[in-house]
């Protein structure tokens, strides 16, 4: 332990901390991305993913245990990453300048957006799990169904059909994709896999990255705004299985999947 600790007080020990954790905030970002696109495939996809997922480890944890461990350690990450990124800011202001302070000045200001908005998105995560997975508040369209415990599609449905609820969203997927772009970039540079012959490529690697996440995260809550996918009410199968009574597994759920 002593070790770790001498470690983490070096700024080299932060910068890996700030990696480590980072990696583990792009796993989560990138899983959970990839399972909001099968709401292309329809109501029922969707809502069939949210439930497998609710039952990993379900013989071992109960049901949707698995689920929140995964929150709690990505919650946990962000704080760590947040509050390490600070420690860096705030012993960057204090260094001398070793080359030339326009340097200093333009690493620092990346350091400072990068605590910024991951404190930013540390309360996003709150309220997204607040929102669709408790349903402690639901804004939702008139006209839609109200927040149903597993009903994942028609959740967000409900949601996005209100124009700044999905703006809201996409806004915060700005943020969170611009803050992977200066995150990749950076553990690059941590991990000593910079280099002038190859920043370029590095650079255009981490853009690439971030615009492919910001593209698959706005694309569900544009497309059911603009009623450019299919209206939870077009699956009967969807239906069938949250009825008002709670007779389904799902509708049993104490959670979402969000």
């Amino acid at each position: 332990m002593k070790k770790i600790s001498q470690l983490y007080s070096t700024s080299v020990g932060k910068k890996l901390l700030v990696a480590v954790t980072g990696a583990i905030m792009y796993g989560f970002v990138v899983g959970h991305m990839l399972g909001n696109l099968k709401a292309f495939a329809g109501p029922s996809a969707l809502d069939q993913y949210a439930e497998m997922l609710r039952q990993i480890g379900q013989a071992f944890l109960g049901n949707g245990t698995f689920l929140w461990i995964a929150r709690i350690v990505l919650i946990v990450a962000v704080i760590v990453h947040v509050i390490t990124v600070i420690q860096l800011v705030q012993r960057n202001s204090r260094a001398k300048p070793t080359r030339t302070v326009r340097r200093r000045n333009a690493s620092t200001l990346a350091a400072k957006w990068m605590a910024i908005s991951g404190t930013l998105i540390l309360i996003f995560i709150v309220v997204h799990i607040a929102q669709f997975t408790l349903g402690w508040f639901t804004p939702h369209a008139a006209g839609t169904e109200g927040f149903v415990h597993g009903a994942v599609y028609s959740n967000l449905w409900g949601a996005f059909q209100l124009w700044w609820v999905a703006l809201f969203y996409v806004a915060m997927m700005a943020m969170v994709c611009m803050h992977v772009y200066h995150g990749a970039w950076s553990m690059c540079q941590t991990l000593g896999l910079d280099a002038p012959d190859r920043n370029a490529a590095i650079r255009g690697a981490a853009a690439a990255i971030a615009i492919a996440l910001f593209v698959g995260f706005s694309a569900v809550p544009i497309s059911m705004l603009t009623n450019s996918i299919q209206s939870p009410t077009d699956d009967s199968s969807m239906t069938e299985a949250f009825e008002p009574d709670g007779s389904s597994e799902s509708s049993r759920s104490k959670e979402g999947a969000g």
